[in-house]
C-alpha cells in the first residue's frame, strides 16, 4: 500500500494538488493553497468536481460565477472555520485580502447545476462526542444542509491529549446496520505550532489485504483514508484540529462501524 501520510508541503506560495482523484484515492481528490507575496489570486474551474473550500488564514474573498462572501481568518486554530461548498462546472477566483492565506480544496465527482454556499463556523451542525480524554467537538459543514453529489465535509476539535475518531471506526464496506463504504482525507492543524498527535490506521487482522500504520501528524500534514479504523490522538498541551472530508458509494454521516475490540467504552 502506498504511503498515506503525506508530509506539509511548507508554506511557501503555490498550489500544491496531494490528493489525486482516480489515482491516490477513488472518490477523493485534496489540494493546499498557499497564498502570500506575490501570489494574491488564485483562479481555476471546478470542471466535474464539487468542492469543499476550508480557510485557515486570511481574509479572502470567494468569488464563483457571479457569487461572492468575504472569509474572516480564525484568531487561533482552536476556533472552527468557514467552508465554501462549490458545485461543479463553476469557475472560481480566491483573493487573499491582506496578510498569507491557506486555503485547502477537496473534489469529489459532481452534478449538473447547483449553486455555491457558504456555512459559517457557527452556521455548522455541532456535536460534543464522546466522554472522559475522548471527548471532541465535530462541526459539521457540509451533509444534508447542502444538495450535493457525494462531499461530506467539517472540522474536528481535539482537547489536548485527547482522542477522536474514537472508538475507532470505519466505513469500507457495506454492512449491518448502517456502515457504507466512504473514502475519507484528514487534513492537521496544531497549536501551538510545533506540537504534534498520533493516527493509526489499520485493519482487523483477518482482512484479506490486512494492514496497520501509525503516524506522527504535525501541522499542516495530510492522512488519506482509503479503508480501515483511523482513531486519532494529540499530545498534551497542543490543541489538534482537522479537516475531515468524505466521500464514496453513499452520502450519510455517520455511516460506519466501531471495531467491536473497543466499543464497549461507550457504555463503561
Amino acid at each position: 500500500m502506498k504511503n498515506l501520510h503525506i508530509k506539509s508541503p511548507g508554506e511557501k506560495p503555490g498550489f500544491y494538488p496531494l490528493v489525486q482523484r482516480g489515482e491516490d484515492l477513488k472518490y477523493l481528490s485534496f489540494s493546499i493553497l498557499e497564498m502570500s507575496g506575490p501570489l494574491r489570486v488564485h483562479s481555476f474551474e471546478s470542471g466535474n468536481e464539487e468542492l469543499s473550500l476550508d480557510f485557515y488564514s486570511g481574509p479572502v474573498r470567494v468569488e464563483v460565477d457571479g457569487w461572492s462572501a468575504d472569509i474572516a481568518p480564525r484568531e487561533t486554530m482552536r476556533d472552527v472555520g468557514s467552508m465554501v461548498y462549490v458545485p461543479a462546472g463553476a469557475k472560481v477566483t480566491i483573493t487573499r485580502l491582506n496578510g498569507d492565506a491557506r486555503v485547502t480544496i477537496a473534489g469529489a465527482e459532481g452534478k449538473p447545476g447547483g449553486a455555491p454556499v457558504l456555512v459559517t463556523g457557527g452556521e455548522a451542525m455541532k456535536n460534543n462526542v464522546g466522554k472522559d480524554n475522548w471527548s471532541r467537538s465535530v462541526f459539521t459543514h457540509i451533509a444534508n444542509n447542502i444538495d450535493a453529489a457525494h462531499l461530506i465535509a467539517g472540522e474536528t476539535l481535539n482537547q489536548p491529549g485527547g482522542w477522536s475518531s474514537c472508538p475507532p471506526h470505519k466505513h469500507d464496506r457495506f454492512g449491518p446496520p448502517s456502515e457504507v463504504p466512504m473514502e475519507e482525507v484528514y487534513y492537521f492543524q496544531v497549536e501551538p505550532r510545533q506540537g504534534f498527535g498520533f493516527m493509526r490506521v489499520y485493519t482487523d487482522p483477518s482482512d484479506p489485504e490486512a494492514f496497520d500504520h501509525a503516524y506522527p501528524v504535525e501541522h499542516g500534514d495530510t492522512v488519506l483514508i482509503p479503508r480501515g479504523y483511523h482513531p486519532v490522538v494529540a499530545c498534551p498541551g497542543y490543541s489538534l484540529n482537522y479537516t475531515w472530508i468524505l466521500a464514496g458509494e453513499g452520502r450519510t454521516y455517520g455511516a460506519w462501524s466501531d471495531d467491536p475490540k473497543h466499543s464497549w467504552i461507550k457504555t463503561a
